[in-house]
C-alpha cells in the first residue's frame, strides 16, 4: 500500500512538471547589480522569459516609477528589444539582461523647495507579447536608489 501512495505523490510531481509553460509570455524579475546606484554606474537587471510556443517577438516595454518626482517617470516601448538571437533560438525560456547606463535610466533627483535637490527610489516595471498577441504579466524590480 506504501508503495502505491508514493508512485500516485511521484506521478502527480510529473504531471505537475509538464505544465511549466503557459501560452501567456511570462517574464519574472530575478536579480539587479545594485539597489544603489550613482554617476555613470550602470543598472543590470536580469529577467527569466518563458512561453510554451517560444513564439516570442522583440517587444519589451519598460516604466520607470519614482515614488516622490512623478516628473522621473517614463514608459517606453522603443527603448529595448528582446535580442535577435534570443529569438532565433527557438527555445520556450531564457534569461534576458537589460542594462540601463546613465542616459537611459536617468536620475531621481527631484527638486524640493529651497533649490536643494533629493533622490528617491524608483520601480522598473517590464512587459511583453508574443506572436500570436498575448501580453506578459508585468515584472516589477526592486526598489531602486538612484543618486545624480
Amino acid at each position: 500500500m506504501r508503495f502505491i501512495s508514493i508512485l500516485a505523490f511521484v506521478l502527480i510531481l510529473v504531471g505537475c512538471e509538464k505544465d511549466k509553460f503557459t501560452t501567456i509570455p511570462k517574464l519574472t524579475y530575478k536579480s539587479v547589480n545594485s539597489k544603489n546606484i550613482s554617476g555613470t554606474q550602470t543598472l543590470e537587471m536580469k529577467l527569466d522569459l518563458t512561453d510554451k510556443e517560444g513564439d516570442f517577438t522583440t517587444f519589451l516595454a519598460i516604466r520607470k516609477t519614482v515614488k516622490g518626482c512623478p516628473t522621473s517617470n517614463f514608459t517606453d516601448s522603443t527603448l529595448f528589444a528582446i535580442p535577435n538571437d534570443f529569438l532565433g533560438s527557438k527555445e520556450n525560456e531564457g534569461e534576458l539582461v537589460i542594462t540601463l547606463d546613465k542616459i537611459r535610466r536617468g536620475s531621481n533627483s527631484c527638486f524640493i523647495p529651497g533649490g536643494g535637490v533629493r533622490a528617491d527610489t524608483t520601480v522598473f516595471s517590464f512587459w511583453t507579447r508574443d506572436k500570436a498577441g498575448n501580453v506578459s504579466d508585468t515584472a516589477y524590480s526592486d526598489e531602486i536608489i538612484i543618486l545624480p
